[in-house]
């Protein structure tokens, strides 16, 4: 019988954690899965706005969130996430590994602790979250774990050298993730490609120049909004999705084309 697309959409039951839930992609991700029926628990180190967008949620939908003070670089507060949520709700139905940041820094730029800083934000924090939720999600039908990459993660990026490395360490952990754990747990990861997200991007190292020429290449002619890749990722752990593990879905507005036969201005 074939299902309605509310259906295969409809997350009332499921809970749902999200990690840096209180960014820019996590905040839109958290309130589209709480209006999709989800009781979702985001967690940032950024207390006073995730408890706040927690709270909004409650009152937009109806569907109870819970908001934690969480630093994915500790393990013990991973796990204070986790004892949290199952005290709450008593189950973990899918997670959103969204976690991640990296400035700019060239090739030869870095050095041992900066590497390892970043593996510990941006890849093995996502790992330690997605092992402690595993003896809970098993237990659930359709369970999924995303990963947010970046589409410097998959291409030779040496001016991000910290963050790309990181990020391309988390596309094959999500990989080996999924053929180690089908049929139980499905996971997939996002390529994301340039999103406006307030001054993240700015941190990072780019300037407003420096944005407009990349959009100006944009094959869709603009920057990805939050909710375009909330949208994806509310697809990945639907049950329209119920198929797809051990992939890359790119969402970037068909990337930056240059033409393969430059000027010769």
């Amino acid at each position: 019988m074939m299902r309605t697309i509310n259906e295969m959409y409809d997350f009332k039951g499921k809970v749902i954690l999200i990690s840096g839930a209180a960014g820019a992609i996590g905040s839109e991700a958290s309130r589209f899965l709480g209006s999709l029926g989800a009781n979702v628990v985001l967690g940032d180190l950024n207390e006073e706005g995730v408890k706040r967008i927690a709270d909004e949620i409650t009152k937009e939908t109806g569907n109870e969130a819970l908001g934690l003070k969480i630093d994915a670089t500790d393990e013990k507060q991973i796990e204070l996430m986790i004892t949290k949520t199952i005290e709450k709700f008593g189950k973990i139905s899918a997670v959103i590994n969204n976690v991640g940041w990296g400035a700019n820094t060239p090739l030869w730029g870095s050095d041992s602790q900066k590497m390892i800083d970043s593996y510990k934000l941006n890849t093995l924090g996502a790992y330690n979250l997605t092992r402690l939720a595993m003896p809970y999600l098993v237990k659930e039908k359709n369970a999924a774990v995303l990963f947010s990459g970046s589409a410097v993660g998959n291409t030779p990026s040496p001016e991000f050298i910290e963050y790309s490395t990181a990020k391309a360490g988390l596309l094959n952990m999500s990989r080996s993730m999924a053929v180690a754990s089908g049929p139980e747990v499905r996971f997939n990861s996002l390529i994301i490609g340039m999103v406006d997200n307030g001054d993240s991007t700015l941190e990072a190292g780019y300037t407003p120049e420096m944005i407009d020429n990349v959009v100006k290449q944009i094959v869709l002619g603009r920057r990805g909004l939050p909710e375009d890749i909330a949208n994806a990722m509310a697809f990945l752990l639907s049950e329209a999705a119920s198929w797809i593990t051990g992939i890359e879905l790119t969402v970037n507005g068909g990337g930056v084309y240059k033409s393969k036969m430059p000027s010769s201005e």
